[in-house]
Formats: structure tokens, sequence, C-alpha cells
């Protein structure tokens, strides 16, 4: 079968000079639809956009104090694309007779369902803490004025809000009505917010242009007022027309320009910026998506962030990614992002890890080396900033290590992070203004309100798999040493993660997934899947349980085991 194609695409040097319309008119579209193997609606869609700018965006690549970047979109018949601002002062009493004109960079991006043109301009050289009234465009076809604020100097109190996954949940209907309500409420209830951060999963479907065009449409009212910092999520790679087919976020680093001060194959993806006396890193968490075309991915990142934290003098120091090294979802653990990041992080004392992926909303006990702590003076708290778009989960949870959870199925939610000088409060709203959670940190009296209670050492050795922590009956006996090994029970264990076991005289049968393992009581030798595995200790009965070894999990069905001997808890994750 012939490759649909674009008529443009029929163009061997794709002179852009001739517009799609222009081309239908001179060519006859009867001709154009008899004689050629078009993508009519992709060549129809170009009239979604003018010369009139859309998805007006702003964002910071340089300074937020002195500097001011802008993106947006029109047609490729636009001829150019200026960005003007002014002092607002002077706006209300000369209009645009003052304004500073920046010749904005524009590029030519051919998406799956429009061929645009994508335009950014910053501005330099402004007074720190001065609003600015701006637009974009050229001629007659400038944006409606809008202002921004720039960052005053030497500012210790702000606030941000912060948006988890906003994506639609729904490949084939960009569904984002959801993310419109959030934002404008979260917006609507804190006008004086100076900038917002999404923490990845903007869209559904990262290079499917129809539903950046939904995002951008439903969250226009706020993209245009103050700055928005993003992260990149797993969805952000997706591609069509198969949503589990991974790319590079194409369509995520050409629409939104962020600073250029991460690693080199990383660079608007990965970064850093202050604000106010926080330094706010940001990385991307995607090894499973992105490793193929990026090799040693997380380990790049890992040493950029060493680096980025040690230079930095700010008072507060904040990470964001999108996966989560402490989760709610049932079974889904990130252990090689967690592996990767959190040695840094405790390395460098960060204050707060904000993360999306689970469309929950938790924040845990503060955490160093993998152990709860008394004090977030003594280690950082991992927040998971729950969903303000339509995607919802109904396996979450909350987990051992969180002090705090709530599951907004109801409706989604939004977060406001307050900087008070030595005071950070992060509060949480539903996207109807209830609040969920209010939570601050006081870094000069090294203490948190509410105040953090750990939970006490177990009389007896517990068992948590996937940080849940199973109840009796469910494990009827509990993990314990034998010859200085540690035993679980794994009818208890293969009946928590949702596989079958047969127990038949000495033989036993496990089915998990796609995994079939045979083992025998009183014997270290093992069938998984047709092959034989050798496990280091023999499988034993204890109280007519048939006891493993939680190391033999690991060459059986991959699970890791780690004892916290402060709480007597044996952890399992995979």
């Amino acid at each position: 079968m012939k490759e649909e194609k674009s008529v443009l695409d029929l163009f061997a040097e794709r002179n852009h000079g001739i517009s799609r319309r222009f081309f239908l008119q001179s060519c006859g579209a009867a001709l154009a639809v008899a004689s050629m193997p078009i993508n009519l609606t992709k060549v129809f869609a170009a009239d979604a956009f003018s010369r009139q700018p859309v998805h007006t965006m702003l964002t910071w690549t340089l300074d937020p104090r002195t500097t001011q970047t802008l993106a947006w979109t029109t047609s490729v018949t636009a001829d150019k694309g200026i960005l003007q601002y002014t002092d607002t002062n002077n706006y209300k009493k000369d209009g645009w007779k003052a304004a500073v004109s920046v010749q904005g960079n524009t590029e030519e991006f051919d998406t799956n369902e429009d061929y645009v043109k994508l335009h950014y301009a910053t501005a330099q050289k402004l007074k720190p803490g001065t609003e600015y009234t701006y637009r974009v465009g050229y001629d007659s076809n400038w944006s409606q004025p809008q202002s921004f604020l720039t960052e005053a100097d030497n500012r210790s109190e702000f606030k941000f809000l912060v948006f988890g996954d906003s994506q639609s949940g729904l490949p084939a209907n960009p569904e984002y009505g959801p993310w419109k309500k959030t934002i404008e409420n979260a917006y609507a209830a804190n006008t004086d917010a100076a900038f917002f951060m999404n923490i990845g999963d903007l869209v559904e479907v990262g290079q499917d242009f129809s539903h950046w065009k939904k995002w951008y449409s439903a969250a226009e009212n706020v993209l245009e007022k103050i700055p928005g910092m993003a992260v990149a999520g797993n969805h952000e790679t997706y591609d069509v027309p198969k949503e589990n087919h991974s790319t590079l976020p194409v369509y995520f680093k050409k629409q939104i320009h962020l600073p250029l001060n991460g690693p080199e194959e990383l660079k608007g993806q990965v970064y850093s910026f202050d604000y106010g006396n926080v330094h706010f890193a940001v990385l991307d968490s995607q090894e499973n998506e992105e490793g193929t075309y990026i090799e040693n991915m997380l380990q790049k990142e890992a040493d950029w962030l060493d680096r980025d934290l040690t230079s930095s003098k700010q008072l507060w120091k904040m990470v964001f990614f999108h996966k989560t090294p402490y989760y709610n979802k049932a079974e889904r653990s990130n252990e090689n992002v967690k592996r990767a990041f959190t040695p840094i992080i405790d390395k460098h004392h960060v204050d707060m890890v904000v993360n999306g992926h689970d469309h929950g909303y938790s924040r845990t006990y503060p955490i160093y080396n993998d152990e709860f702590v008394s004090s977030p003076d003594k280690g950082t708290v991992y927040l998971v900033t729950g969903r303000s778009g339509n995607k919802y989960y109904t396996d979450l949870s909350q987990k051992i290590w969180d002090a705090f959870f709530f599951d907004p199925q109801a409706e989604p939610n939004y977060v406001v992070m307050s900087v008070k000088g030595a005071q950070l409060v992060v509060s949480a709203y539903t996207q109807s203004g209830s609040c969920i959670d209010v939570y601050t940190i006081d870094k000069n009296r090294k203490t948190d309100t509410p105040c953090t209670v750990l939970p006490g050492k177990a009389n007896y050795t517990r068992l948590a798999i996937w940080g849940n922590l199973l109840q009796t009956p469910l494990i009827p006996v509990s993990p314990q040493q034998i010859d200085n090994i540690w035993y679980l029970p794994l009818n208890s264990f293969i009946d928590f993660i949702g596989g079958d076991m047969d127990l038949r005289n000495s033989a036993i049968a496990i089915s998990y997934k796609k995994d079939v393992i045979s083992l025998q009581l009183d014997s270290s030798d093992a069938v998984v899947n047709n092959n034989t595995v050798s496990l280091a200790h023999p499988v034993k009965f204890v109280k007519d349980t048939p006891m493993i070894a939680a190391d033999d999990l690991k060459p059986l069905l991959k699970f890791d085991n780690k004892y916290d001997a402060l709480l007597n808890v044996l952890f399992l994750v995979r």
C-alpha cells in the first residue's frame, strides 16, 4: 500500500511560501483529490491555525529577575513573529509607543495533524520586581495584551502552584475539561502565584498534536499570565498510533522552552533555576522509555544533579521528577529511579522531592538513606501531587512510608506551595476548593507541622510487599530468621502478588503472570519457565507452611528484599 502523504509532503523542496489554501485553490480541489494520495484531514486542519498567535505560554529560560521567555504558535503562512513589551505604567500612558520589539526564533513543525510554525522569544535586561505588558505576533496579527511580573530582588516570600498529571487518560479522546477547571480554579484562588509547575504527563500521547491543542486551549487563560515550568513524564514520550511505543519527548521540547543548563543529551528536559530563596532542580525519570536513545541516562542525570546541588547556595532545595521513588500504586515501583537519584538527594539534604505519575496525593515521613527519620531537618519529604486532569486509578493506597495519603478519585486536585522565608507551607486542595492537607517545614526551628510521629517498632517481624503491610490472617506465619537467613511464608507472598500456588506432597507449583515455577520442599533445585535454577537455600516447612528464603525471590521472581531493624519490617519489592 502506498504511504499516505499530505499535499505539502509531495514538494521535494517544501516551498512553504505556498500555503495549503493557495495550493488547493490554484490546482483545483477536485483535481487534487482525484489525482493525489493526500491526507485531507491534515491539509484542512491547517485552517485551524492562522497568522494570529495561539498556544501562548510564559516560561523562563534565563534569570526570572531580568528575563521572560514566551512561546506561541501560528500557521506556516505567518511571515515572522515578534515579542513586544513595555513597562505597564508606560503602557497605561502611551500604549505601545515605547515598547521594545524582539524578533522571535521560528521553526516549522510538521506534526501528526497540522503543519504549524512555532515561535519563541526572550525579553532581556528587564527590571526586577516590575510588571510588563506584552503582546506577540506582527502587523495586524497581534495577540491581546497580557502582563507578566519579574521576580523582585532578594525575594524570600512567594507562592507557586503545583499540578499533578493533567492528561486525558484516553488516547483516542483528548478530554482536557477537568484540567481546564483545575488550573483555572487554582489560579482564581491564587492570583498572586508567581508561577506553576506541572509534574509530567501533561498530555496522554506526547506525539499526538490533538492532545497538545486541547491541553493549550484548556489552560490558555493561565499560560499567558504566569510562567509554567514543566516536567517531562512518560506519556510525553508516547507515540501514535500505538501509545505504548516511546520516543524522545519531541513535541514537549519543541513547544515548551525551558533552561538549557542540563546534561548535553537532556537539555530542555533536565534543568534548574532559582526563584527567591529556593533552588529548583528538574529531572527526567523516563529511563524505561528513553533509555534506548540515551545511554546511562539516569546516571548522567545523577552526576549532573550532584554538581548542580553542590553549586547552589539557596536556603531551600527542591527536586522535581515524574516517577515516584515512594509510590501509591498497588504494584508499580520505580526502583531504578530510586537507586539513581536518592543517594544524591540524601547527600545534599534536599528539603522536598515532588513527583507525579501515581495520581494520588501523599507525603512521606522524612526519609534519609531509605529509612524514616523524626524530622525534616534530618531527611527529605517526598510529595506525590495527585491528578489535575481526567485520569484516575482505583488501586491506590497508603503505604508504610506515608505520613499522609488522599485518593482523589472523586475529583482532581492541586497544590499550593508558599515560601515564607525559613518556612515552607504545602497546601493541597480539591478542584472545588476543599482543603486536603496543610504541612509546614520550619528551618529555623527544625520542626514540622503536623509534627512527624514515626511508626513504632513492631513486636514481631512484619512483611511489606510494594509498601503494603500484610495483615493476619493473610500471613499466618511471620517472617523469621532461620540460620541467620530471612525466610517468609511462600503461600502468603504468592497470594498477595496475585499468583497461584499448589502444594502436593513435597512438590510446589507456582504461576505468576507469565512465569511458571516448580519447587520441592527441602530442596535447592527449582525450575523457572523450563530453566533449572539453583536456590541459595532450600525451601523449608514451618508450622505446616512452606517458607522460602527472601534472597531466593530474586532469581525466581525478581523481587529484592531489605530488612528495616528500626521498624522490624521485611520489605519486598519488584
